[in-house]
């Protein structure tokens, strides 16, 4: 990645008010998420932990790319991605952790329910409990962030909005939505013709609210 493309980068976060506290980033499927997590990380001059929990990275080459700028771990069990996120956090002061992507989880919950029950599990019968489960462990991990000055995006797909919008958007946080009393942001990655958006969707600090800023062509 090129000098000028890590600038902007920095200065693309700077600018939202990511770099403390919880932040949930979401976006369409596809939309570079991960690539822009990385690409931040990669800027960011602090401990960082990159914890991975889609079923088709621990394969691909972005796990090896963030093992040359931070620590990787790869995790199945949503309890497990928070227990590591909390100990790093503890033993490292003003840290940058990224869970990439919680809404994995439901993904791995869904798998396991199949092999055991041998047919398609209610979708809400996994949702509901993982949705819990991230609201009760985001308060602990929002908890440590101001103690301990971290940074921890949590990144998660977008699903259609409930109703007409959600925050003037089409489409909301897929699995992250019981946590947002515990996150200071929420940010949507979005792809349009004119370029490549992260868009500020709520912030509980009112300078940052609905800012958006283009995000630079990422090469990692």
């Amino acid at each position: 990645m090129s000098k000028k493309v890590g600038e902007k980068l920095a200065q693309l976060v700077e600018e939202l008010g990511f770099l403390r506290g919880v932040i949930i980033i979401y976006g369409a499927s596809g939309v570079g998420k991960t690539t822009l997590t990385l690409g931040v990380m990669r800027e960011v001059e602090k401990p960082k932990l990159y914890i991975a929990s889609e079923p088709n990275v621990l394969y691909g080459d972005r796990l090896k790319l963030a093992s040359q700028f931070a620590q990787v771990e790869y995790v199945k069990e949503l309890p497990e991605a928070f227990r590591k996120a909390l100990q790093y956090i503890q033993k490292n002061e003003g840290t940058f952790v990224a869970i990439d992507s919680v809404s994995a989880f439901a993904q791995h919950e869904a798998a396991k329910r199949m092999s055991l029950e041998g047919e398609l599990p209610q979708p809400l019968a996994i949702v509901g409990p993982l949705s819990f489960a991230a609201n009760a462990m985001s308060q602990a991990l929002a908890e440590y962030a101001i103690r301990q000055s971290a940074t921890i995006w949590l990144i998660a797909q977008e699903r259609p909005a409930i109703g007409k919008t959600w925050r003037g958007e089409d489409a909301a946080p897929s699995f992250a939505l019981r946590a947002l009393h515990s996150v200071l942001a929420v940010a949507r990655l979005i792809y349009t013709n004119q370029g490549r958006f992260l868009r500020v969707v709520m912030h509980r600090d009112h300078r940052y609210e609905r800012k958006q800023a283009e995000v630079p062509e990422i090469k990692l």
